[in-house]
């Protein structure tokens, strides 16, 4: 018994002993130890994601350098090709794709080129040779030949890429895609 007395008396005292203001509980210091854990793990898992967010309002968006796709040979009266150039600004590791697409239409007035990249959400267009239209496969939006959105939850037309003859060939300027939006207007 003299023992579990003792040892009744040391808790005692210790519970006895005030606190001064500069000194931490146990609780209080696994609870700041939790805190700062917890706030360096959402950071490490934040990160990418704000990243990613936020890079293209900070990227600089212009057009890019004029690019030959092919001659105009290549490209028979009222047919429609996809053609393959490189993204202006998208710099090696930054995770930017380099190498994108666009439907090439020789017409008897001009050309016109179209960014293969549904406005909805990003997914590439298909053209179907039969209607003229393109159709995004993800979600069912519709362009029409033109790249005016008809139907689905596209909201805003395919961007159109500037095109120019250079002798023979035929080149596209890309410029620095819009983000695909949910949300109406340009």
């Amino acid at each position: 018994m003299g023992a579990g007395r003792a040892a009744g008396e040391r808790v005692k005292r210790r519970q006895a002993r005030p606190l001064r203001d500069s000194e931490l509980t146990r609780r209080q210091t696994l609870a700041l130890v939790t805190l700062a854990g917890g706030t360096l793990a959402a950071a490490a898992a934040g990160y990418p994601v704000a990243r990613a967010v936020l890079d293209p309002a900070f990227r600089h968006a212009g057009p890019g350098r004029w690019q030959t796709v092919g001659t105009v040979q290549d490209f028979p009266l009222g047919q429609t090709a996809l053609v393959t150039f490189t993204r202006p600004h998208a710099e090696a590791g930054s995770g930017a794709v380099r190498k994108d697409t666009a439907w090439l239409t020789r017409q008897p007035d001009g050309w016109l080129a179209l960014h293969n990249t549904c406005m909805h959400l990003g997914c590439p267009v298909q053209h179907q040779a039969r209607s003229g239209l393109y159709f995004c496969p993800c979600h069912g939006g519709v362009y029409g030949a033109d790249g005016r959105n008809l139907a689905g939850p596209p909201r805003i037309p395919l961007q159109r890429l500037q095109v120019r003859l250079n002798g023979q060939d035929v080149q596209v300027q890309p410029w620095d895609q819009p983000l695909p939006t949910l949300r109406g207007g340009a």
